[in-house]
């Protein structure tokens, strides 16, 4: 690969951008069937039969929305990508792609199975490590930044993120009870990381 245009970096984002969507979009598809089966069901029964897989259908949804927040937030501050970038991000989509399948895949087993557990939190194990990768390869890769970007990068909440997401995988495994909703350790994720390194006050002018 040469060296990347701005124009080619915002073919990648797009391209990104409507995998994301079209992933999201699929989430809703094991719904769509069930309430094409048997006839004509009503909506007390659709919702009856399908009321584990709406929850995961919502909670898929909205890790996926954080994913692509995390992502936007990495691709914002580039003016050009490189070999390392580019695969990064290919990894980081193709476990985007596979989320639909690993959602459906719960949503019509048992949730408190650890392998199934398992293979659909590993799923978004993956995506932040994809994450971790392409963000640690941009603070390592000033010029793929802006000029007032440079240096801007961390590495903090995309470290808390991964080892926040390893820690819900160990937990939905070593205790199925909880399944799939040790996901919700996500909500404080963010918190941690704040706490860690408390955001810095920009200095004012000097008092005279």
């Amino acid at each position: 690969m040469a060296e990347q245009t701005r124009g080619d970096l915002v073919r990648l984002v797009t391209f990104s951008d409507a995998v994301v969507a079209i992933a999201a979009t699929l989430l809703v598809l094991p719904l769509a069937e069930n309430a094409t089966q048997g006839g004509a069901p009503s909506l007390g029964e659709i919702v009856a039969s399908s009321g584990s897989q709406v929850l995961l259908l919502l909670l898929s949804f909205l890790v996926i929305c954080r994913f692509w927040i995390n992502h936007h937030d990495i691709m914002r501050e580039l003016v050009s990508f490189d070999p390392p970038l580019f695969w990064a991000n290919a990894v980081w989509l193709f476990s985007i792609v596979l989320l639909p399948f690993t959602t459906s895949l719960i949503g019509t087993s048992d949730s408190r199975d650890p392998a199934t557990t398992g293979v659909y939190i590993g799923n978004m194990l993956v995506t932040c490590l994809a994450a971790l990768a392409m963000q640690w390869h941009v603070t390592r890769t000033p010029a793929l930044q802006s000029p007032q970007n440079r240096g801007a990068a961390k590495l903090k909440g995309d470290v808390v993120t991964a080892i926040t997401m390893a820690v819900a995988l160990l937990l939905a495994v070593l205790v199925p009870v909880i399944g799939p909703w040790a996901l919700l350790l996500l909500a404080v994720d963010g918190f941690v990381a704040r706490r860690i390194h408390p955001r810095t006050r920009t200095p004012g002018p000097p008092r005279r």
